[in-house]
């Protein structure tokens, strides 16, 4: 009867694994809690959603933002570049543009679909770029693979597409009617503030591509306030909330050892 009852345990304990797994990821492109090729859950990165009082000896990395920043939230960024403190913004849609004008950059992204030739896979839009700037980001690499990047406007060019590149407005994967070759810039900067187009850089299936670069980043803050790293699914953001609030979770805890503790109780009683 013990060893049914042990089996009876173990199996409800599987059952209760499994199904914990699969509540608690989620399938959103960029999310920290999506375990796919499209997210982020194994780039190491310390989120954030407080901007104020950052760790000038860290980078603040803000990539897919989706979410407006504030006057207060732009101006401590602000501070935070002056103290010393490095931003790097990875966006390929323009969502960023309007916090580059914030900061009193005249950096932008133009979102596009650049593809190029000098690629060694298939798809015309996984291909590498150069670096051309003296950057500590880029240090002790001489190319990077990007895919399906935005051409970034103004500052210091750090990445180049080779003159085999065109922007596939069209998405046919080739070059026609009005597409022309053309060099683009895909990566500059101002200062502290680096602008990337190109967030996928940091989803799963792009980390082992470019994994110097990866390692040049660390430590790294990322803004979770403003970047697609959350989720929209409420069980895992509860979840996430219980185990960011100590006095939620402990009294989880405590209601969860009461009854055992009850329990006991009631036996040495009797």
């Amino acid at each position: 009867m013990q060893r049914e009852a042990w089996a009876v345990f173990l199996l409800l304990f599987l059952a209760g694994a499994v199904a914990y797994a699969h509540v608690t990821t989620t399938a959103e492109e960029y999310s920290r809690y999506n375990v796919g090729w499209n997210g982020t859950s194994g780039f190491a990165a310390v989120e954030i959603r407080d901007l104020t009082d950052l760790d000038p000896t860290a980078i603040l990395l803000i990539f897919a933002p989706d979410q407006p920043f504030s006057p207060d939230e732009a101006g401590s960024l602000r501070a935070f570049l002056d103290s010393g403190g490095r931003i790097l913004i990875a966006d390929e849609e323009g969502n960023a543009n309007q916090l580059l004008a914030d900061l009193g950059s005249a950096m932008r992204v133009r979102p596009g679909n650049l593809s190029s030739l000098d690629r060694d896979h298939a798809a015309p839009g996984l291909f590498t770029v150069s670096v051309v700037g003296n950057d500590t980001l880029f240090a002790g690499v001489e190319t990077i693979r990007v895919n399906r990047p935005a051409a970034v406007e103004g500052g210091e060019p750090l990445l180049e597409t080779s003159p085999l590149t065109w922007d596939d407005a069209d998405g046919d994967g080739r070059p026609g009617g009005k597409e022309i070759f053309r060099t683009a810039i895909v990566c500059a900067r101002e200062g502290n503030l680096t602008v990337l187009g190109d967030p996928s850089l940091f989803i799963n299936a792009m980390l082992p591509e470019n994994p110097a670069f990866i390692e040049n980043l660390q430590p790294v803050l990322v803004d979770a306030a403003h970047s697609r790293t959350g989720t929209t699914s409420p069980v895992i953001n509860t979840i996430a909330w219980i185990q960011e609030t100590p006095a939620v979770a402990t009294a989880l805890i405590a209601l969860g050892v009461l009854p055992v503790a009850w329990r006991f109780g009631r036996k040495r009683d009797e």
